[in-house]
């Protein structure tokens, strides 16, 4: 599969199904967006106050979804294959703040197994890193149907 190209906003090549995370058509969900730059699957996104935990501090709910889906992105557009998360381990090493424009990342990080994926992803705040995540991803070809 021939990857997409960079700096330009992609769009699953399936239906999202109105996911949380992604879907612009689920008025709740986050509405997050992808880009391509080199190896990576990039975006920037602000968490909206109303789902912060402590004040001021995004829910940590809330943060592992973004690093979930970025992580299911870079498979999509970097290797072409839906998955599904079979584990995703989270690291909060500072606080995320509500209301800030954050940057996020995934990559894939091994693929040396035939079922699935290991994805990096991270999120960083004003230039600091404040939480990362690695995960296995077990593969689906794009146009099998979902379970």
């Amino acid at each position: 599969m021939p990857l997409p190209p960079e700096d330009i906003d992609l769009a699953f090549p399936f239906d999202d199904a109105g996911c949380f995370g992604c879907s612009p058509s689920n008025d709740a969900g986050l509405h997050l967006g992808f880009r391509r730059h080199g190896d990576e699957i990039r975006g920037k996104y602000t968490i909206a106050d109303r789902f912060h935990g402590a004040p001021g501090i995004a829910h940590g709910g809330i943060v592992a979804t973004i690093l979930d889906e970025f992580s299911c992105a870079a498979a999509v557009f970097l290797r072409g294959t839906r998955v599904m998360t079979g584990e995703l381990t989270v690291r909060y090493e500072a606080p995320c703040p509500v209301e800030a424009e954050l940057e996020i990342s995934a990559r894939v990080a091994e693929e040396t197994h035939a079922r699935y994926l290991v994805i990096e992803a991270e999120v960083r705040s004003a230039d600091r890193r404040v939480c990362r995540s690695v995960g296995k991803f077990f593969r689906a070809p794009i146009d099998s149907p979902q379970p």
